[in-house]
């Protein structure tokens, strides 16, 4: 059985609709001092094929959507309202044996920080072995799966003696496209890339990047990617969802949300972004800090940093709302925001 066979086997779908459909979705977190609102009201769909990114700074919640998309959350989180449909069928509603019969073969994800990813007591090809075997058990022989991950290694560009290595014989960017490798060895149908090239320098981020771009067109699956860098994510990315305090505050076409944001925040954070291929700009900083979810303020999470805030930002809380072409914003004064200039994408 190869890579291919086993990304495409049962899983004819109609493109024409959504693979995966996370509707209104709210999680909180349960501490000491009361209920962290991580997760608030987040929309947004994903077709085959497709790469969508969530961006922020740290703590927004991209990675509490990532992690409830798999439903490895940890146990103080209580998942409140809200939908994360996969191919129509919504994993919120199953038990925990059926999500982890979608684990890897659905649904799969490169977390963040590779070196924390593998047990290292053993052998890397023994750990991507084990979840071949617990969805292919007795379809695929000991030689198939071996031939199988010496595939999958070829595919992200490693040697296929370095299956029989452990983890901590592997460079950074080496044991990140180990991390790759794993997530693809089931064919899933939706891998999650929760910050891919963390701690790596800028070349071997490249590579990361362009090798995960090029599997996903080879296979057709489709990406979901986290990360605060707004412009790295620009380049991999169909749709783009910026987050904030939770909330996603600003989604739509990666190239209209990059070149022309209309939400303050997302102005904010691309007017701090420096650009190597456009005109040398004055870098602005984004002043202030994120609210505390303990205690988030009424109306718009953002209106406390935002140089366009009037009275009713403090009061209601504005919706998501389409302004044209599927570029949606959530914010009562977005046609204020003005030309984001020198730019380029």
């Amino acid at each position: 059985m190869t890579l291919s066979q086993l990304s495409l086997e049962a899983r004819q779908v109609d493109p024409s609709l959504p693979l995966l459909e996370v509707d209104q979705l709210v999680m909180h977190y349960k501490i000491k001092a009361g209920s962290v609102s991580a997760v608030d009201n987040v929309t947004f769909t994903l077709h085959q094929g497709e790469a969508i990114g969530l961006v922020g700074e740290s703590g927004c919640g991209k990675t509490s959507v990532a992690l409830s998309l798999l439903r490895l959350l940890p146990q103080n989180a209580q998942h409140i309202s809200g939908e994360i449909r996969l191919n129509g069928e919504n994993l919120l509603w199953l038990s925990a044996e059926e999500m982890r019969q979608r684990r890897w073969k659905d649904i799969a994800m490169v977390f963040q920080g590779a070196m924390n990813s593998w047990n290292p007591v053993y052998r890397v090809g023994d750990q991507i072995r084990e979840a071949l075997d617990t969805h292919y058990r007795g379809v695929m022989t000991y030689a198939e799966q071996r031939a199988h991950m010496e595939k999958l290694f070829a595919a992200v560009g490693l040697p296929a003696d370095m299956l029989d290595r452990y983890p901590h014989e592997f460079s950074g960017g080496m044991r990140q496209r180990a991390v790759i490798a794993m997530a693809l060895s089931c064919g899933p149908q939706l891998i999650i890339a929760d910050e891919p090239t963390t701690a790596l320098d800028v070349i071997v981020q490249d590579q990361i990047l362009k090798e995960l771009k090029r599997i996903q067109a080879d296979l057709g699956m489709s990406i979901v990617y986290i990360s605060h860098d707004i412009a790295v994510i620009a380049e991999v990315t169909d749709s783009l969802g910026v987050m904030y305090a939770g909330n996603l505050v600003e989604y739509g076409p990666t190239a209209d949300v990059f070149a022309r944001p209309r939400h303050p925040y997302a102005y904010l954070l691309l007017r701090s972004t420096p650009s190597i291929t456009g005109p040398r700009r004055k870098l602005a900083p984004l002043q202030g800090e994120p609210p505390d979810l303990l205690n988030p303020p009424t109306g718009c999470r953002f209106h406390p940093r935002c140089p366009f805030a009037t009275e009713r930002c403090a009061v209601e809380n504005p919706p998501l709302e389409d302004i044209g072409g599927g570029h949606k914003v959530a914010c009562w004064h977005w046609d204020q925001v003005p030309e984001l200039e020198g730019l380029q994408r």
